[in-house]
């Protein structure tokens, strides 16, 4: 009952509404549209041309030409596998059963010319004919894991080894034990000078300013000007006169200011030079110099431009004479006498000369006086023009000396194995980046050392890394090498051409030594006849370069013997 009383009231309210809004007037019409703002009409498109009329057809939509899908690149090939670079060696192989196959025997006999390419080849071991990239790198790391088994019993085990089973190298200036290895504060700035040169070479230098503001010695035009030397135990002489030491400054017989220290050479040419003084000068910034920090830091930027420079473009080693000019200490000087009788460019040289003048005479005599007897006889000529060049009256005697001398490069007596031995002192070479294996102990022999640099040998069949890398990677841990034991030095390296060299450079870095060698009778007089002089009156090149260097020191002429010179000159 109440549900229907409720529908009811709903109707009733729906039929009052209705009522209401049949008894409201009409709406008003919508106003008509302003006729001050007409609608904006469009042009249609007009339509195609079609020999100069135009259709008055509605276009009809083009359909679009299909394009043709790119070529289909064929998948990356898959790179080959590392090869095993791990190797464990039996705990009972005899350390002979370690050493690599021998290469071929180079050629003997006396070297004639002054001609490098003539100069017997030594290498570690026998190169490969066909060389694989990934082969030669397990081949590496099974060597140096020999090597490794061999050291561990014994400090230079291997080394030992090798030179007892190959004559060919028996005679070769290796050094063993301590003169072989650098440490401590030595080896910390041979490091640091080692990454500046590296950086220096691949022409990026961070953050560095290359001409500092507080810069007191650079010529206002540009120039080179050495830095001044502050003190004759330094192994130079200057006289310009120094400032007094500020209270509170430690005593240092080094340099002044931040310019010298580097022997800084702001105008160099060459991007190398600004570079690398400029990585110098911001690591001395951050670093208290004293009198041994001073030490240790110029020698090894000495010895590391020395080394890594030493097969550079001859561009490069002259600015390297220009350096070694503003750094007034005995290695400096000692470095550039070498580059005065080494050096293959007449004008690298005579810059070595000219510094070599204001130099401390005692320093580099030496070097010259047993450059004078080098079994190659170009080192000897040098030698003989430095001297007279540098007016070394002193040296008279030593020249006398060398005429009443045979040729150095001929047979001499010796001690071998008890016995009494004739042997030779001759030139060879080695390729730089082949032998690494001969010239330094790989990264697991001997003690550790975590300060030590190491570098990757280089694998024949893989590209050379960059210079900035020093020539060598380093992100394979079992072909790393240790930089802080060198078991050769060399006497002075070249860049010579090399065949079949891809992917390597077609010019190579080669390394010189002199090597003294026992011969055989028959070697002795193979020796003999191609080195003594077939008709009477005939010079050697050696007795040549003493001639000419004694005519022009004293303005006087003899015969070419010691005796007439000895008569001649007064005694000294």
């Amino acid at each position: 009952m109440r549900n229907t009383t409720n529908a009811l009231r709903i109707l009733a309210a729906c039929a009052a509404l209705v009522l209401l809004g049949a008894g409201q007037p009409p709406a008003p019409p919508l106003p008509a549209p302003t006729p001050s703002a007409p609608a904006l009409e469009l042009p249609l498109p007009l339509p195609p041309v079609t020999n100069g009329t135009t259709s008055s057809q509605p276009t009809v939509p083009l359909t679009p030409i299909p394009q043709p899908e790119p070529p289909r690149l064929p998948p990356a090939p898959t790179p080959p596998p590392m090869p095993n670079l791990r190797f464990t060696i039996a705990p009972n192989t005899p350390t002979r059963d370690l050493l690599p196959v021998a290469p071929k025997a180079s050629a003997r006999g006396p070297v004639t010319t002054n001609d490098l390419a003539a100069v017997p080849e030594l290498a570690f071991a026998e190169a490969p004919t066909k060389p694989d990239a990934l082969k030669q790198m397990s081949a590496a790391a099974h060597q140096i894991a020999k090597i490794n088994h061999a050291n561990a019993k014994k400090t230079d085990a291997f080394m030992v080894e090798l030179l007892a089973a190959r004559p060919d190298l028996a005679g070769m200036p290796f050094n063993m034990g301590d003169a072989c290895r650098t440490s401590g504060k030595k080896l910390q700035h041979f490091n640091s000078a080692v990454g500046f040169v590296r950086q220096a070479l691949n022409g990026t230098v961070s953050r560095v300013s290359v001409v500092p503001a507080q810069a007191t010695n650079v010529a206002p035009n540009d120039t080179f000007r050495p830095a001044p030397i502050i003190n004759d135990i330094n192994g130079g002489r200057s006289s310009q006169a120094q400032p007094a030491p500020q209270a509170g400054t430690p005593q240092v017989a080094f340099f002044q200011n931040a310019d010298a220290i580097n022997g800084l050479i702001l105008a160099e040419t060459l991007p190398f030079w600004k570079q690398f003084v400029a990585l110098c000068e911001q690591s001395d910034k951050n670093e208290r110099i004293d009198a041994e920090t001073a030490e240790h830091m110029i020698v090894a930027r000495v010895s590391a431009l020395m080394q890594m420079l030493a097969a550079e473009a001859p561009e490069m080693r002259l600015g390297l004479v220009k350096y070694l000019t503003a750094v007034p200490h005995v290695e400096a000087t000692k470095a550039l006498a070498r580059l005065a009788v080494y050096s293959a460019e007449s004008d690298i040289r005579g810059a070595a000369i000219t510094a070599l003048k204001v130099r401390r005479e005692k320093d580099y005599t030496s070097t010259l006086v047993e450059a004078l007897r080098y079994p190659w006889p170009a080192v000897a000529t040098n030698a003989a023009v430095a001297i007279t060049k540098l007016e070394r009256t002193d040296l008279v005697p030593e020249l006398v000396k060398v005429l009443e001398s045979a040729d150095p490069r001929l047979p001499t007596e010796k001690e071998s194995s008890g016995k009494k031995a004739l042997a030779v002192k001759e030139l060879v070479k080695i390729n730089h980046h082949r032998n690494c294996l001969m010239c330094h102990a790989p990264n697991g022999s001997g003690t550790p050392n975590e300060e030590a640099l190491t570098a990757q040998v280089a694998v024949p069949g893989q590209q050379l890394p960059s210079p900035s890398q020093g020539g060598y990677r380093g992100d394979i841990p079992e072909l790393l090498i240790r930089l802080d034991v060198t078991y050769l030095r060399q006497d002075f390296s070249m860049s010579m051409p090399v065949k079949d060299a891809h992917p390597w450079p077609s010019n190579q870095r080669f390394d010189f030594f002199v090597r003294e060698r026992v011969l055989s009778a028959e070697e002795a007089t193979e020796f003999r006849e191609k080195l003594t002089p077939k008709e009477a009156g005939v010079l050697s090149p050696y007795h040549k370069a003493a001639v000419g260097a004694l005519r022009e020191l004293t303005g006087k002429d003899a015969a070419p013997t010691a005796e007439a010179w000895r008569k001649l000159l007064p005694a000294r």
